[in-house]
Protein backbone atom coordinates (compact mmCIF):
# COMPACT_ATOMS: atom_id res chain seq x y z
CA UNK A 1 0.00 0.00 0.00
CA UNK A 2 2.61 2.81 0.70
CA UNK A 3 4.30 2.05 -2.51
CA UNK A 4 1.22 2.88 -4.34
CA UNK A 5 0.69 5.70 -2.20
CA UNK A 6 4.01 6.94 -3.18
CA UNK A 7 3.60 6.50 -7.04
CA UNK A 8 -0.11 8.40 -6.75
CA UNK A 9 2.20 11.25 -5.15
CA UNK A 10 4.84 11.01 -7.71
CA UNK A 11 2.26 11.31 -10.86
CA UNK A 12 0.66 14.08 -9.33
CA UNK A 13 3.97 16.33 -8.82
CA UNK A 14 4.22 15.79 -12.45
CA UNK A 15 0.88 16.68 -13.35
CA UNK A 16 1.31 20.14 -11.59
CA UNK A 17 4.78 21.50 -12.54
CA UNK A 18 3.37 20.96 -16.15
CA UNK A 19 0.62 23.57 -15.30
CA UNK A 20 0.90 27.30 -16.50
CA UNK A 21 1.14 29.64 -13.66
CA UNK A 22 0.80 33.10 -13.92
CA UNK A 23 3.71 35.72 -13.97
CA UNK A 24 2.25 39.31 -12.93
CA UNK A 25 4.62 42.24 -12.20
CA UNK A 26 6.43 45.15 -12.71
CA UNK A 27 9.11 46.03 -15.31
CA UNK A 28 10.97 49.77 -14.52
CA UNK A 29 13.87 51.37 -16.43
CA UNK A 30 18.05 52.38 -14.99
CA UNK A 31 17.34 55.40 -17.56
CA UNK A 32 14.01 56.94 -18.16
CA UNK A 33 12.27 57.45 -22.19
CA UNK A 34 11.03 53.85 -22.63
CA UNK A 35 7.94 52.18 -21.67
CA UNK A 36 8.09 49.73 -24.18
CA UNK A 37 9.41 46.10 -23.01
CA UNK A 38 8.70 42.68 -24.49
CA UNK A 39 7.97 39.55 -22.27
CA UNK A 40 8.64 36.10 -24.03
CA UNK A 41 8.14 32.64 -22.99
CA UNK A 42 11.84 30.87 -23.55
CA UNK A 43 12.84 33.66 -25.97
CA UNK A 44 9.84 32.03 -28.62
CA UNK A 45 10.65 34.70 -31.51
CA UNK A 46 14.43 35.11 -31.48
CA UNK A 47 14.19 30.88 -31.65
CA UNK A 48 11.71 31.45 -34.78
CA UNK A 49 13.96 34.12 -36.67
CA UNK A 50 16.81 32.03 -36.04
CA UNK A 51 15.53 29.37 -37.71
CA UNK A 52 13.56 30.82 -40.12
CA UNK A 53 16.66 32.29 -41.67
CA UNK A 54 17.78 28.94 -42.68
CA UNK A 55 14.34 27.40 -43.99
CA UNK A 56 13.14 31.04 -45.20
CA UNK A 57 9.50 29.64 -43.71
CA UNK A 58 8.18 33.69 -42.06
CA UNK A 59 4.63 32.70 -43.14
CA UNK A 60 3.42 32.30 -39.23
CA UNK A 61 5.71 34.68 -37.22
CA UNK A 62 3.39 37.74 -37.64
CA UNK A 63 0.96 35.58 -35.93
CA UNK A 64 3.36 34.09 -33.56
CA UNK A 65 4.00 38.03 -32.67
CA UNK A 66 0.25 38.24 -31.36
CA UNK A 67 0.11 34.74 -29.53
CA UNK A 68 -0.23 35.31 -25.91
CA UNK A 69 0.58 31.99 -24.97
CA UNK A 70 4.35 33.22 -25.56
CA UNK A 71 5.00 37.06 -25.54
CA UNK A 72 3.09 39.63 -23.66
CA UNK A 73 4.13 43.65 -23.44
CA UNK A 74 4.05 45.67 -20.42
CA UNK A 75 1.88 48.22 -20.50
CA UNK A 76 2.12 51.99 -19.78
CA UNK A 77 2.96 51.82 -15.91
CA UNK A 78 5.08 48.77 -16.74
CA UNK A 79 3.05 46.00 -15.37
CA UNK A 80 2.71 42.85 -17.53
CA UNK A 81 0.88 39.54 -16.71
CA UNK A 82 2.04 35.82 -18.64
CA UNK A 83 1.07 32.41 -17.95
CA UNK A 84 4.06 29.37 -18.20
CA UNK A 85 5.39 26.74 -16.71
CA UNK A 86 7.83 26.73 -13.95
CA UNK A 87 10.55 25.00 -15.90
CA UNK A 88 9.93 27.96 -18.52
CA UNK A 89 12.09 30.99 -18.66
CA UNK A 90 11.00 34.44 -19.27
CA UNK A 91 12.92 36.46 -21.36
CA UNK A 92 12.39 40.39 -20.87
CA UNK A 93 13.76 43.00 -23.75
CA UNK A 94 13.44 46.46 -24.79
CA UNK A 95 15.08 48.33 -27.75
CA UNK A 96 18.47 49.95 -26.37
CA UNK A 97 18.11 48.10 -23.10
CA UNK A 98 19.84 44.79 -21.85
CA UNK A 99 17.78 41.59 -22.56
CA UNK A 100 17.33 40.02 -18.68
CA UNK A 101 16.35 36.27 -18.20
CA UNK A 102 14.47 34.52 -15.21
CA UNK A 103 13.67 31.40 -14.08
CA UNK A 104 9.88 31.07 -13.94
CA UNK A 105 10.70 28.76 -10.89
CA UNK A 106 12.68 31.93 -9.20
CA UNK A 107 10.12 33.89 -9.64
CA UNK A 108 6.84 32.61 -8.33
CA UNK A 109 9.51 32.14 -5.06
CA UNK A 110 9.28 35.76 -5.04
CA UNK A 111 5.75 38.18 -3.09
CA UNK A 112 6.54 40.71 -5.40
CA UNK A 113 8.43 40.88 -8.92
CA UNK A 114 10.13 44.00 -9.85
CA UNK A 115 12.54 43.47 -12.97
CA UNK A 116 14.93 46.54 -13.60
CA UNK A 117 16.37 46.72 -17.00
CA UNK A 118 20.02 48.52 -17.54
CA UNK A 119 21.03 50.32 -20.75
CA UNK A 120 23.05 49.27 -23.11
CA UNK A 121 26.61 51.39 -23.08
CA UNK A 122 26.38 53.42 -25.81
CA UNK A 123 28.61 54.97 -27.96
CA UNK A 124 28.44 58.58 -29.99
CA UNK A 125 27.17 58.88 -33.54
CA UNK A 126 28.71 60.11 -35.87
CA UNK A 127 27.06 60.93 -38.95
CA UNK A 128 27.91 60.33 -43.06
CA UNK A 129 27.26 63.66 -44.29
CA UNK A 130 28.79 62.69 -47.97
CA UNK A 131 25.59 63.51 -50.13
CA UNK A 132 27.52 62.10 -53.27
CA UNK A 133 28.92 58.40 -53.59
CA UNK A 134 32.88 58.35 -54.60
CA UNK A 135 32.25 55.53 -56.73
CA UNK A 136 29.54 53.86 -57.91
CA UNK A 137 28.31 50.49 -59.23
CA UNK A 138 25.32 49.37 -61.44
CA UNK A 139 25.61 45.51 -61.67
CA UNK A 140 23.24 42.30 -62.20
CA UNK A 141 23.79 40.36 -59.21
CA UNK A 142 22.74 37.06 -57.99
CA UNK A 143 21.96 36.60 -54.63
CA UNK A 144 24.38 34.75 -51.79
CA UNK A 145 23.13 35.81 -48.82
CA UNK A 146 21.88 38.78 -46.77
CA UNK A 147 21.05 38.55 -43.32
CA UNK A 148 20.53 41.68 -40.33
CA UNK A 149 22.91 42.93 -38.10
CA UNK A 150 22.21 45.05 -34.85
CA UNK A 151 23.64 48.48 -35.16
CA UNK A 152 25.29 49.95 -32.23
CA UNK A 153 23.67 51.54 -29.28
CA UNK A 154 23.97 55.19 -30.10
CA UNK A 155 23.76 57.85 -27.43
CA UNK A 156 20.72 60.06 -27.70
CA UNK A 157 20.15 58.93 -31.01
CA UNK A 158 16.04 58.10 -31.70
CA UNK A 159 16.10 55.54 -34.96
CA UNK A 160 12.56 55.42 -37.23
CA UNK A 161 10.55 52.88 -36.42
CA UNK A 162 12.97 51.88 -33.36
CA UNK A 163 15.64 50.55 -36.83
CA UNK A 164 18.91 50.52 -35.73
CA UNK A 165 20.61 48.01 -38.20
CA UNK A 166 21.85 46.90 -41.67
CA UNK A 167 20.95 43.77 -43.61
CA UNK A 168 24.48 42.86 -44.77
CA UNK A 169 24.26 41.32 -48.34
CA UNK A 170 26.46 39.14 -50.39
CA UNK A 171 25.83 39.00 -54.37
CA UNK A 172 27.62 37.10 -56.76
CA UNK A 173 28.08 39.99 -59.76
CA UNK A 174 26.67 38.15 -63.18
CA UNK A 175 27.79 40.96 -64.38
CA UNK A 176 29.24 44.51 -64.21
CA UNK A 177 27.14 47.66 -66.11
CA UNK A 178 28.85 51.10 -64.64
CA UNK A 179 31.56 51.11 -62.56
CA UNK A 180 33.51 47.64 -62.98
CA UNK A 181 33.62 45.91 -60.02
CA UNK A 182 37.09 44.33 -59.62
CA UNK A 183 35.62 41.34 -57.67
CA UNK A 184 33.74 38.14 -58.40
CA UNK A 185 31.57 38.92 -55.32
CA UNK A 186 30.38 42.06 -53.74
CA UNK A 187 29.65 42.90 -50.07
CA UNK A 188 27.36 45.90 -49.67
CA UNK A 189 24.86 46.99 -46.75
CA UNK A 190 20.92 47.70 -47.03
CA UNK A 191 19.32 49.94 -44.88
CA UNK A 192 15.12 49.50 -44.96
CA UNK A 193 13.58 51.03 -41.54
CA UNK A 194 9.92 49.15 -42.65
CA UNK A 195 11.93 45.38 -42.90
CA UNK A 196 14.05 43.15 -45.01
CA UNK A 197 14.62 44.85 -48.67
CA UNK A 198 12.04 44.08 -51.36
CA UNK A 199 14.96 43.30 -53.59
CA UNK A 200 16.08 40.43 -51.34
CA UNK A 201 12.84 38.17 -52.41
CA UNK A 202 14.48 37.86 -55.96
CA UNK A 203 17.30 35.17 -56.80
CA UNK A 204 18.55 38.31 -59.89
CA UNK A 205 18.45 41.92 -59.35
CA UNK A 206 19.97 44.84 -60.77
CA UNK A 207 21.80 46.73 -58.37
CA UNK A 208 22.46 50.31 -57.65
CA UNK A 209 25.38 50.59 -55.22
CA UNK A 210 27.52 53.71 -53.78
CA UNK A 211 30.30 54.24 -51.81
CA UNK A 212 29.62 56.67 -48.58
CA UNK A 213 32.30 57.68 -46.29
CA UNK A 214 34.62 54.38 -47.20
CA UNK A 215 31.49 51.95 -46.98
CA UNK A 216 29.02 50.31 -50.04
CA UNK A 217 25.81 51.13 -49.37
CA UNK A 218 22.81 49.56 -51.49
CA UNK A 219 20.41 52.99 -53.31
CA UNK A 220 17.64 52.55 -51.14
CA UNK A 221 14.65 51.04 -52.84
CA UNK A 222 16.45 50.87 -56.54
CA UNK A 223 16.79 47.43 -57.99
CA UNK A 224 14.61 45.55 -60.81
CA UNK A 225 13.98 42.02 -60.36
CA UNK A 226 16.00 39.77 -63.91
CA UNK A 227 14.88 36.78 -65.41
CA UNK A 228 16.51 35.47 -68.50
CA UNK A 229 15.53 36.10 -72.11
CA UNK A 230 15.34 33.13 -74.56
CA UNK A 231 17.96 35.30 -76.56
CA UNK A 232 20.34 35.13 -72.96
CA UNK A 233 19.55 38.54 -72.25
CA UNK A 234 18.35 39.66 -68.79
CA UNK A 235 14.84 41.72 -68.80
CA UNK A 236 12.87 42.74 -66.07
CA UNK A 237 8.75 41.80 -67.02
CA UNK A 238 6.26 44.24 -66.48
CA UNK A 239 5.94 47.69 -66.29
CA UNK A 240 9.13 48.90 -66.94
CA UNK A 241 8.20 52.34 -64.08
CA UNK A 242 6.48 49.68 -61.90
CA UNK A 243 9.27 51.37 -59.42
CA UNK A 244 9.24 54.73 -60.51
CA UNK A 245 5.97 55.45 -60.89
CA UNK A 246 6.31 58.99 -60.02
CA UNK A 247 8.84 59.91 -63.22
CA UNK A 248 7.07 62.50 -65.27
CA UNK A 249 8.50 61.81 -68.54
CA UNK A 250 8.30 58.20 -69.27
CA UNK A 251 10.03 57.87 -72.32
CA UNK A 252 11.33 54.04 -71.81
CA UNK A 253 8.42 51.35 -73.31
CA UNK A 254 8.02 47.63 -72.54
CA UNK A 255 8.98 45.53 -75.47
CA UNK A 256 7.77 42.03 -76.63
CA UNK A 257 9.89 39.53 -75.31
CA UNK A 258 9.73 35.95 -75.01
CA UNK A 259 11.07 34.99 -71.96
CA UNK A 260 12.19 31.26 -70.43
CA UNK A 261 9.82 29.03 -70.24
CA UNK A 262 10.70 28.70 -66.49
CA UNK A 263 9.41 32.47 -65.79
CA UNK A 264 6.16 32.73 -64.61
CA UNK A 265 4.58 33.93 -61.33
CA UNK A 266 1.89 31.58 -59.10
CA UNK A 267 -1.65 33.82 -59.05
CA UNK A 268 -3.87 30.54 -57.56
CA UNK A 269 -4.37 33.06 -53.61
CA UNK A 270 -4.72 36.54 -55.61
CA UNK A 271 -8.26 37.86 -56.39
CA UNK A 272 -8.79 39.19 -59.39
CA UNK A 273 -8.17 42.95 -58.49
CA UNK A 274 -4.88 41.91 -57.20
CA UNK A 275 -4.32 39.86 -60.86
CA UNK A 276 -5.08 42.70 -62.28
CA UNK A 277 -3.11 45.18 -60.06
CA UNK A 278 0.58 42.80 -60.43
CA UNK A 279 -0.06 41.14 -63.25
CA UNK A 280 -2.12 43.58 -66.00
CA UNK A 281 -3.53 41.91 -68.95
CA UNK A 282 -0.68 44.54 -70.84
CA UNK A 283 2.04 42.95 -69.73
CA UNK A 284 0.92 39.10 -68.82
CA UNK A 285 -0.38 36.42 -70.02
CA UNK A 286 -2.92 34.82 -67.06
CA UNK A 287 -3.46 30.55 -67.89
CA UNK A 288 -3.71 27.87 -65.45
CA UNK A 289 -3.46 29.94 -62.39
CA UNK A 290 0.07 31.26 -63.76
CA UNK A 291 0.70 35.05 -65.02
CA UNK A 292 3.27 34.65 -68.10
CA UNK A 293 5.34 37.60 -69.02
CA UNK A 294 4.91 38.75 -72.67
CA UNK A 295 6.24 42.16 -72.03
CA UNK A 296 9.56 43.62 -70.18
CA UNK A 297 12.70 45.98 -70.29
CA UNK A 298 16.22 45.18 -71.23
CA UNK A 299 18.72 46.05 -68.61
CA UNK A 300 20.01 48.93 -70.94
CA UNK A 301 16.76 50.54 -70.67
CA UNK A 302 16.00 49.94 -67.33
CA UNK A 303 19.39 51.85 -66.41
CA UNK A 304 17.71 54.91 -68.33
CA UNK A 305 14.99 54.99 -66.24
CA UNK A 306 16.96 55.22 -63.31
CA UNK A 307 19.81 57.63 -65.00
CA UNK A 308 16.66 60.24 -66.03
CA UNK A 309 14.60 59.75 -62.93
CA UNK A 310 16.41 58.70 -58.77
CA UNK A 311 20.15 58.96 -59.69
CA UNK A 312 19.43 62.37 -61.61
CA UNK A 313 17.64 63.98 -58.47
CA UNK A 314 20.13 62.43 -56.24
CA UNK A 315 23.02 64.12 -58.58
CA UNK A 316 24.29 61.38 -59.48
CA UNK A 317 25.81 61.16 -63.12
CA UNK A 318 26.82 58.08 -64.80
CA UNK A 319 29.86 59.04 -67.52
Amino acid sequence: MKKKYFLLLFSFSIICSAQDTKIEGIVSFAKKGNNYVSVQVNDTLKKFRDKAKLTKKWDSYPELTKNKRYVTHTDSTGFFSISAKPTDSLFFSSLTYVTQKFAVSDLIKSKEINILLEPEPCIPYVECKQEKPSKFYIFIGKKIDIKYEKGPNYCDVIFLHGFNGEFKSEYKIEKNIYGNYQKDTINFAAIDEYGIPNFSKYENVLLFVGEYCGQLYHLKYQYFDLYKVKNGKWASPGNPYKYDKNVKEKIIQARKIKFDDSVWFDITKLTPNQIETEYPSEYYKITNNKAIPIRGTYVDDLVIIKKNGVLKARNIELE
